[in-house]
């Protein structure tokens, strides 16, 4: 069994701490550190808020979808700010699992100089660099709880304002299109969005309810949650919903289900990269299984296309941004299908596309290099168990997700950047492995 605190590998011990404070800056107050923590956390709700979709366009114009982005950015660019004002918590030390992580997201940045340099795209460039840095920031400097418990609040005020807009103004909350008639919308322009928001609100309300929060505020988080998910019945966002609770609940039950779930992100990169080999050998834009043709909503369609243009750019790929605002590839398939959609519906398929087979295998490399550390700090019980749950489920969700809808290398989505910060908070320096490993213990 993992102990409830924190154990020293990962932390600086009261004497470590001093030391290490001291031989780089002179500490804050405490009245400066406790404002600069409560602007950071602040940042944290408006930034999800803004960031986790995109509005209907009755709420917000089409043409001025950007200033959700500028909002999202600006809190982050806040966040880093009062982050100098707060002692780091958790040192991140350079092993070969940082290494890769940031020279896959450095990969990915500087993808933008092969590209047509358009304003979207270097903006975007900028905006992960910016968001990246972010994350380190964030989850050096305050608990892991806090940024849980801000993050559930912003996802709240928008499930909240979803089903209120569902319910008293249908025209916006209620999708009444040929395709999705009925089905709820939210504030949002999609029902998956609402959907995939719903799931999460349901991930960190049970992560919330067994690390101690009263019942009626996780019953009304719970049940807020689950009706929008139905309601907006979105397949996808009903499967992360239920594996949410599952994942948190064996976990904290048992270690060996902890220890598979943390091997997982790593295999359903080589499964994805098995589906699109056979998109890529096949030339099918959909898949046959038997009698059986599987289109996922005509999603495959989007797979095969982009997959079939990997030879164009194999090695470095086609830059971030980069693919779908080539006129000639959008006009195509808009010729061909009578509709275009400038996403790839998989985060796996715009990694590959967008960084190519390099970009690929680094990040698949530092997925593998996150399994493996997470079974050592578990083997030394050298993390928090329940913040250990939490990381595990949240990117085993963020990786399921990622194989209908496009999440990775998302710039400024808040829970595209959350995934990073829990990448940086096993980035750890890595304990010694024997008794005093696995006896010591902070506070």
């Amino acid at each position: 069994m993992l102990q409830g605190g924190q154990l020293g590998a990962g932390l600086h011990t009261a004497a470590d701490s001093d030391a290490y404070e001291s031989a780089i800056w002179k500490a804050p107050s405490a009245g400066v550190e406790r404002l600069a923590r409560n602007v950071i956390r602040s940042s944290i709700t408006l930034n999800v808020i803004a960031s986790m979709g995109v509005l209907h366009p009755a709420l917000l114009p089409s043409e001025w979808s950007y200033v959700q982005q500028a909002v999202a950015l600006l809190m982050w660019i806040v966040s880093i700010y009062a982050s100098v004002f707060v002692r780091p918590r958790v040192r991140i030390q350079p092993n070969p699992d940082l290494i890769a992580l940031v020279t896959f997201y450095a990969l990915a940045a500087i993808s933008v100089l092969w590209t047509t340099l358009s304003i979207a795209a270097i903006m975007k460039s900028v905006a992960l660099v910016v968001t990246t840095f972010g994350a380190y920031c964030l989850i050096t400097r305050i608990d892991i709880d806090e940024i849980v418990g801000s993050t559930a609040l912003g996802l709240f005020v928008l499930v909240a304002a979803s089903a209120l807009c569902a319910v008293f103004v249908p025209e916006i909350g209620v999708d009444q299109s040929w395709m999705h008639n009925g089905q709820w919308q939210g504030i949002y322009e999609s029902k998956q969005t609402l959907g995939f928001i719903s799931a999460y609100l349901m991930f960190f309300a049970c992560y919330q309810k067994i690390t101690g929060q009263g019942w009626i505020a996780f019953l009304v988080s719970l049940v807020l949650a689950s009706t929008c998910v139905i309601a907006s019945e979105s397949r996808g966002a009903g499967a992360v919903a239920f594996a949410a609770g599952g994942l948190l609940v064996t976990s904290m039950w048992s270690i060996r289900c902890m220890k598979i779930y943390a091997v997982l992100p790593f295999i359903m990169c080589i499964l994805a990269a098995l589906l699109m080999l056979y998109f890529y050998v096949t030339g099918y834009d959909s898949i046959h299984l038997g009698e059986a043709t599987v289109d996922l909503t005509e999603r495959t369609f989007i797979w095969q296309y982009a997959i079939g243009h990997f030879n164009d750019a194999p090695l470095l790929g086609f830059g971030i941004n980069g693919f779908w605002t080539r006129p000639a590839i959008y006009d195509y398939f808009n010729q061909n299908h009578g509709w275009v959609l400038d996403n790839y519906h998989s985060g796996y398929i715009a990694v590959a596309i967008e960084t190519g087979f390099l970009g690929y295998l680094l990040f698949v490399t530092s997925v593998y290099l996150f399994s493996e550390k997470v079974l050592y700090l578990i083997a030394t019980r050298s993390i928090d168990r329940y913040h250990c749950a939490l990381i595990i489920g949240f990117v085993v969700l963020s990786f399921q997700s990622n194989f209908t809808e496009t999440m990775f290398l998302r710039s400024t989505m808040f829970t595209s950047v959350l995934l990073v910060a829990f990448f940086f908070a096993v980035c750890r320096p890595v304990p010694q492995q024997g008794p005093a490993a696995m006896t010591g213990q902070t506070g």
